[in-house]
């Protein structure tokens, strides 16, 4: 048996990879494929009908406590990949025109963000492998990659949006999920009470993105009895709100 001092002493990294159920490299043998990260996406976007409701009486029925923030035991590629499956679906893959009444947009990017990234073409060619490549290199600039789950998922998305909001949000919160998410919260009606005409209209859309953020961080699913919500619908995409993907909103 360890004694506690030899423990002590063993490195965060192996004691890491002596956890049961991983292997000597650290990641786990469960396949990422159909994990609960993807259930739980898919159910915090509202998209639970049907036979998605047999789901989520399956959970009902589930243990409690809920089980860690699924990315918690993965790399910084798997954080990066779960937080871009997040932005996506909140983003959606449609060629906006006139994304928030400005530039054009293709999987939440601006024209002049693809550019600045890399991109030569035109947004409205832009595919899905290279709005990856965009957003990877978001993910990097954004800091995210250095922060634990589920901050950095929540840290991505609201960067993704705003990146001068996203640093003032993270500062201000001292990188607490609930304080951060109630943070932007505050700032969208905010937006919302001094610019009625602009920003009214998309309040609502926002206020469910942040209520599909804060049920993926906590590993809830809306509408279960711990949630105290209801599944939220239209979550908003910035494809057809003003804040648009890396806006630099100074409100």
């Amino acid at each position: 048996m360890i004694s506690r001092k030899d423990a002590e002493s063993i490195s965060p990294k192996i004691r890491e990879d002596m956890r049961p159920g991983r292997e000597a490299s650290g990641k786990s043998r469960t396949s990422p494929g159909g994990s609960l990260f993807e259930q739980l996406l898919t159910a915090s976007s509202g998209k639970v009908q049907g036979e998605g409701n047999g789901f989520v009486r399956g959970l009902l029925s589930a243990p409690f406590p809920v089980p860690p923030h699924p990315s918690a035991e993965g790399g910084e590629d798997t954080r990066f990949r779960e937080s871009l499956a997040v932005v996506l679906k909140h983003e959606g893959s449609a060629y906006v025109r006139r994304d928030g009444g400005r530039e054009s947009s293709r999987f939440g990017i601006l024209q002049s963000t693809a550019r600045e990234y890399g991109y030569r073409g035109e947004v409205r060619h832009l595919t899905r492998a290279e709005a990856e490549s965009i957003y990877r290199k978001i993910w990097d600039k954004s800091g995210a990659a250095s922060l634990p789950p589920p901050l950095s998922m929540v840290h991505f998305d609201t960067y993704v949006n705003s990146p001068a909001a996203a640093r003032k949000l993270l500062d201000r919160s001292g990188g607490d999920v609930n304080a951060y998410l109630g943070l932007r919260a505050q700032r969208y009606r905010r937006l919302a009470e001094l610019r009625p005409q602009r920003y009214a209209r998309y309040l609502k859309g926002w206020m469910n993105r942040i209520a599909s953020l804060r049920d993926l961080a906590s590993g809830r699913i809306p509408g279960h009895p711990s949630s105290g919500q209801a599944p939220p619908k239209g979550i908003a995409s910035a494809g057809s709100t003003p804040e648009g993907t890396l806006g630099e909103n100074t409100a």
